[in-house]
């Protein structure tokens, strides 16, 4: 009979313990604010840090999506950083297999943020760096954008040196996510 009194009390301690432990891991949770979920609408969107940034979708209807490849299956690097400077309009991400034709063949996700977050960047979706495409130029330090295959992810430094630090550039570090239409 001690030996199942010295048991129970063990699983009892063990209990509190374990309550005590968890408690705290409830609350640390609770505390952390969700992510958002991605925007139905297309386009350019500022956010206030990389933890306000939406997840990318693990599914999109009517597309699919395979690690490491483009809208057309080809290997494409889905992380990388652009250099953008003071005066030099707009840049988009080297070789981004945007097309002219079939513009609902494909749907690119970009999730990015300026080296510097108090160097803010212009972002926009457009058809290249002369022709303007989906929405409005967004600025900010943290961002992220979605469009279609014929249009790409660009970034602008602007025209002027940073207010705060006098920069003239900054270095946008991106993450991509391509999904190619599917039955």
């Amino acid at each position: 009979m001690a030996e199942i009194c010295n048991r129970k009390k063990a699983w009892v301690s063990f209990a509190a313990l374990l309550a005590t432990a968890l408690v705290p891991l409830s609350l640390t949770s609770q505390q952390r604010p969700a992510r958002p979920a991605w925007p139905k609408q297309a386009g350019a969107y500022i956010a206030t840090s990389s933890e306000a940034i939406p997840a990318f979708p693990r599914e999109l209807s009517g597309f699919r999506s395979e690690d490491g490849k483009d809208f057309w299956g080809k290997s494409f690097s889905l992380t990388g950083t652009v250099r953008v400077f003071q005066g030099n309009g707009w840049l988009g991400i080297p070789s981004f297999p945007s097309t002219m034709n079939g513009c609902s063949s494909g749907f690119f996700m970009i999730r990015w943020r300026s080296d510097s977050p108090d160097v803010p960047v212009q972002s926009s979706v457009r058809f290249s760096a002369a022709v303007a495409g989906r929405g409005d130029i967004k600025t900010g330090g943290f961002g992220y954008m979605s469009g279609t295959n014929c249009e790409q992810p660009m970034f602008n430094f602007g025209n002027e040196r940073n207010r705060s630090n006098g920069a003239t550039l900054t270095d946008v570090h991106y993450e991509l996510k391509f999904w190619q239409a599917a039955p």
